[in-house]
């Protein structure tokens, strides 16, 4: 890794809806977006050297193209890095969010200076990426780091179906993390529109809700246990939405369960600490994978 301890500065940002009209207006807002980030910036296009990118996935982060991203409308073997660089003039790199998070805290956050930490990210989803022995882990086919699908429960009863009783995910399984704890899933399986009004309930005393949570952290818990016994990191850094806003349900769980039923060599090996950039780790992680690979120094991650 080549680190540089400075976080780097926002000196502008523009935010706006995600089109749903398809692939074309998605790019276009993308780009208008870059454009009217760097009029409030002052700064002219030719000054740009490179920008980045992140995307859902699964996509190929070396060549730019997004294969398919099932949240986004019309997003089918699109040449993202290219089509930006067209309409912005510059060099455009791709790759998933989380990639480009983890590469963050590898750089200038929580997990600088670790060879093998992960990065956990709880919010509407939950994802994550790896880091091995100094290199991001990507996988036989560049989708290694999806915890989030990480499977934690199943029905015991053998007389039952595996399946029976187990929150359904998105992905088409059952009994991912995901099911149970993304920010989204805890409100869908209260019937509110946000996980906040669920933690709000719980506090209240409702029994339905506090339920919920307490089988949020039971997932979240598994998770870290299986992390730590399977990966062996020097560190977790778990970020996203619901970790800033529910470190008690988050963080905590996950600490408890690691001290208490993780191997004991990795247990005391690990550490488990708060995302250090906030809400804005994707974009630091953009702007420090654009700045590493226009150098070439990007060979980690890849």
């Amino acid at each position: 890794m080549v680190a540089d301890d400075a976080i780097p500065s926002i000196v502008a940002r523009d935010e706006r809806p995600t089109p749903r009209e398809g692939a074309d207006a998605i790019i276009s807002a993308i780009a208008a977006s870059a454009r009217d980030a760097l009029s409030r910036a002052t700064v002219a296009p030719r000054d740009i050297v490179a920008a980045a990118c992140s995307s859902p996935g699964p996509l190929d982060h070396v060549t730019g193209v997004v294969h398919e991203t099932p949240n986004l409308v019309g997003f089918r073997d699109i040449r993202l890095a290219d089509r930006l660089a067209e309409s912005l003039g510059t060099k455009v790199f791709v790759d998933r969010d989380t990639c480009m998070a983890a590469v963050a805290e590898g750089l200038v956050g929580a997990a600088r200076g670790s060879k093998d930490f992960v990065y956990v990210t709880v919010s509407t989803g939950i994802g994550g990426g790896i880091v091995s022995g100094g290199r991001m882990l990507r996988g036989a086919t560049n989708t290694a780091g999806e915890i989030g699908h990480w499977p934690v429960g199943f029905q015991p009863d053998p007389t039952r179906a595996a399946d029976d009783d187990i929150p359904r995910c998105n992905c088409g399984s059952f009994g991912c993390v995901e099911a149970f704890a993304a920010g989204s899933k805890i409100a869908e399986h209260f019937g509110a529109k946000t996980a906040g009004e669920v933690y709000a309930a719980a506090e209240r005393g409702d029994a339905r809700a506090k339920g919920i949570i307490i089988r949020a952290e039971r997932a979240l818990a598994n998770l870290a246990v299986g992390l730590v016994n399977a990966l062996n990191p020097s560190v977790i850094v778990v970020g996203g939405s619901v970790t800033e806003h529910q470190p008690s349900h988050v963080l905590e769980p996950m600490r408890a369960a690691i001290a208490a039923r993780a191997f004991k060599a990795p247990a005391a090996a690990v550490r488990l600490v708060p995302a250090a950039l906030g809400p804005d780790v994707g974009m630091h992680g953009a702007v420090l994978e654009a700045r590493e690979r226009a150098a070439g120094r990007g060979d980690w991650f890849l």
